[in-house]
């Protein structure tokens, strides 16, 4: 870890959070004193700590590399041919100059977001008289497991393939603000850490609102203000603590306790109306189309520069050397030539102007209502996937098929036959689920997939091992490791 970092983290932490005093750096610059006076009062407290989500959002970060783009571009969802810009990524070619910048950039954002949620956890706890520990338990477990979020997406992009090599040198895991550079840890221990983390945050976040009012509602019985209790779903709540949780136990291999988890999130949604599937006209709507499925989202970031990366990446006006689209039958093939999966229509059409004839997409696009609640959502933890997750923790096949049916139809879809085979079933909702969300990839190096679709070919494969799926640590990591 580059030391340098913890120098500007609390900088820039406090540049977040004190956006509102323009000439208080000039005023008292010393970092201490800025920190005594960010932690002063509650709402020093409340931007210091909303000040994490807005770094989550950054585009290094969730707000597009680790979401729509990079890691995207790595699971072959788009036609990154030969002249395309990213063509050097889509080839995994990380020693080379392009994605090595745009791979440098994610750790650098990464761990300086880690070191804010540390500062942050540390900070507060040094001023226990400011909030009472009923509010400071609920913004400590948000940081907390953003912190083993950050790290286990950081293990799954940077470490070996886990499935063969657990034990294998990874990356190191910071749960405490420091000056000193931690050693780079074998994989086990770092999945280790993000479970005690994990763990540690279910406690702290076991009075969330979000488990007694649902994830937009007010709860006057925790807090009058808002602030700790509105809008959980676009906060690290409890259960997106536990979805995550479910993530990271699947990614180690420890599928029985994958499946405890999968099923308590799953059952706890069947016995509230606090997140219902999305249905096919809200989800297909033709002026406000809810194309994330908002509803079903158990954490989602909200990004007030989402419709702009919209615009960059996806929109049909974009050269084909610079727009992230897939083939026409790359993408029919994902879906099966099928409209009435509403992961479909509404998210992929052939855009009646900029002259293209594949599908472009659309799921980030803005709508007309500027009031509804989905608006400038990235979905992060959601049903659906908890659902993939029984199906394949199942105790028996037929069991598994079961799930899928149930993710199926609220898709639009016809049931699976019994006979069908469960982990390719798996692999087409994968496929089909989580385009723009950063999933695919992670889903092909958990199983250690020797061959993935090339998304520049029409028919296919790209080969795989652990040169396309580890991504080399940064010189300047390695550098301060020796």
């Amino acid at each position: 870890m580059n030391k340098y970092l913890y120098k500007i983290t609390f900088l820039l932490l406090a540049s977040l959070t004190l956006a509102s005093c323009s000439d208080f750096l000039d005023v008292v610059p010393q970092d201490k004193i800025l920190e005594e006076q960010t932690y002063s009062s509650e709402a020093g407290i409340q931007n210091a700590h909303n000040g994490i989500y807005l770094q989550l959002t950054g585009s290094n970060l969730y707000g597009r590399q680790l979401t729509m783009d990079a890691v995207e571009i790595l699971g072959q969802q788009y036609n990154i041919s030969g002249s395309h810009i990213r063509i050097r990524t889509a080839a995994y070619a990380y020693a080379e100059t392009a994605p090595k910048s745009i791979f440098n950039g994610i750790w650098k954002s990464a761990f300086t977001t880690i070191l804010t949620a540390n500062k942050f956890l540390e900070s507060i706890n040094e001023h226990p008289e400011v909030i009472s520990a009923e509010k400071a338990d609920m913004l400590k477990g948000e940081a907390i497991a953003i912190r083993a979020m950050i790290h286990f997406d950081m293990l799954r992009l940077y470490g070996p393939i886990y499935k063969v090599a657990p034990a294998d040198p990874s990356i190191p895991y910071y749960d405490a603000y420091t000056p000193s550079t931690k050693p780079i840890m074998p994989a086990k221990d770092v999945i280790a850490k993000i479970i005690t983390d994990l763990d540690a945050a279910l406690v702290l976040l076991a009075n969330d609102p979000i488990l007694t009012t649902g994830k937009y509602n007010a709860s006057t019985a925790f807090d009058a203000n808002p602030y700790y209790s509105q809008n959980r779903g676009q906060r690290m709540n409890y259960l997106a603590v536990k979805c995550l949780k479910a993530r990271v136990l699947l990614y180690s291999g420890d599928k029985a306790n994958a499946s405890i988890v999968a099923n308590e999130v799953i059952t706890f949604t069947k016995n509230t109306t606090f997140f219902p599937w999305t249905s096919f006209l809200d989800a297909t709507n033709a002026s406000n189309p809810d194309r994330t499925f908002s509803s079903e989202n158990f954490f989602s970031l909200s990004d007030y520069t989402l419709y702009n990366k919209q615009r960059d990446l996806y929109d049909s006006n974009l050269e084909d050397t610079k727009i992230y689209a897939p083939l026409l039958n790359r993408i029919n093939a994902v879906f099966e030539s099928n409209d009435n999966d509403y992961r479909s229509l509404p998210s992929w059409k052939v855009p009646i102007i900029g002259g293209k004839t594949q599908k472009t997409f659309f799921k980030y696009e803005d709508v007309t209502d500027k009031t509804k609640i989905f608006r400038l959502q990235i979905p992060m933890l959601k049903l659906s996937e908890m659902y993939l997750i029984a199906a394949e923790t199942a105790a028996v096949p037929a069991d598994g098929i079961a799930y899928l049916n149930t993710l199926r139809f609220n898709r639009g879809l016809t049931n699976l036959a019994a006979t069908a085979v469960l982990a390719t079933e798996i692999t087409k909702e994968y496929r089909k689920e989580f385009i723009g969300e950063g999933q695919l990839f992670f889903y092909y190096k958990r199983n250690n997939t020797t061959a993935i679709p090339n998304g520049a070919a029409t028919s296919g494969n790209v080969s795989m091992g652990a040169l396309q799926y580890v991504v080399p640590l940064p010189e300047s990591e390695t550098n301060f490791q020796n």
